[in-house]
């Protein structure tokens, strides 16, 4: 009843050009509002999930962003993989791919780390925000598949159907390699996201300002950037980055 109450305010308040958001969420409502206006401005038909880990992703555009094209998830770990494809037999346009991307392609192994969510082709960083320390340790390495997504872009349909390309890419610190391998099917790319860090998590992990500045030097500028996490000073971690591509579509 109370539940049944609340929806009915809600709708009642959204008539007016209002929406009822609790606090906790505030942040990422305004990134979620964010890709729906940008999804629907660029007419995005198909979305590159780029370390796709148990398809969170996904769920979000699914179920908040109201995506229902399709999506092409990749992610290398093996017991993700087997739940990525579990998932996608009620998702028909939805497809999963068992291999990481990167600038070449080659066989790498991939350190599986307590909490999976943050597995990683580098080492964790000692310098690590302290939050991250107890669950960014390795429990295991495996040996995956790594493509160049110039080399598996025609595998994924044809040119009408990849037409405008949205790329998230989730790779913790290896972000910048999956853009080295991915130069010819850039112009497809209508936008993306990456993760930029600006405290470190990995060794070798390119910084907040050599990724902003590859991107922009190929092309992209900034939409958005929504924080994922803080630290306990309330300092950024890490922002969800969302850059449009400056070239005209093709």
């Amino acid at each position: 009843m109370i539940a049944a109450f609340k929806r009915g305010v809600r709708r009642a308040i959204r008539c007016l050009g209002y929406e009822v958001v609790p606090s906790a969420h505030v942040e990422s409502h305004a990134f979620i509002r964010h890709l729906d206006e940008l999804f629907r401005r660029l007419d995005i038909q198909c979305v590159l999930d780029v370390g796709a880990n148990r398809g969170q992703y996904r769920q979000l555009l699914r179920e908040r962003v109201g995506y229902q094209g399709l999506i092409v998830s990749f992610e290398p770990v093996a017991q993700n993989v087997a739940a990525l494809r579990a998932q996608a037999q009620t998702d028909p346009r939805w497809v999963i791919r068992g291999h990481a991307l990167g600038a070449t392609d080659a066989s790498m192994e991939i350190n599986v780390m307590k909490a999976d969510l943050l597995s990683s082709f580098l080492s964790p960083d000692p310098a690590m925000v302290p939050m991250f320390r107890p669950v960014n340790i390795v429990e295991r390495t495996e040996r995956v598949e790594v493509r160049a997504l110039d080399s598996v872009i025609d595998d994924l349909g044809g040119p009408q159907a990849l037409r405008t390309v949205y790329l998230k890419l989730d790779t913790q610190g290896f972000d910048l390699e999956v853009i080295r391998g991915a130069t010819a099917t850039l112009p497809r790319v209508r936008a993306l996201q990456t993760e930029i860090s600006m405290q470190p998590l990995y060794q070798n992990a390119p910084s907040y300002r050599e990724t902003l500045a590859e991107l922009t030097a190929r092309g992209f500028a900034v939409t958005a950037m929504s924080p994922i996490v803080r630290d306990d000073r309330m300092r950024v971690v890490e922002f969800d980055c969302v850059m449009v591509n400056g070239a005209p579509a093709g």
